[in-house]
């Protein structure tokens, strides 16, 4: 029965590996949606600073101008 044992006991291993070997792809295919979710959001940040920084320029170049003006 030894043999018999061994048998089984090898069909089970891979059998709760492949089930492991499931679950890890389904971890990853929610990882990828996961990134993807991230890569956008940060795309977002991009352009959002990227406005704030075209806001502050400007503003400031408003504010020189203001100055030169009072100078003169």
């Amino acid at each position: 029965m030894s043999t018999f044992g061994d048998i089984f006991g090898a069909m089970r291993q891979v059998i709760l590996t492949q089930a492991r070997l499931d679950q890890l792809d389904v971890r990853m295919t929610r990882m990828a949606g996961d990134i993807d979710g991230l890569a956008d959001g940060i795309s977002l940040l991009r352009d959002r600073i990227s406005r704030l920084e075209g806001i502050i320029e400007g503003a400031a170049m408003a504010a020189s101008r203001q100055q030169r003006r009072i100078e003169e």
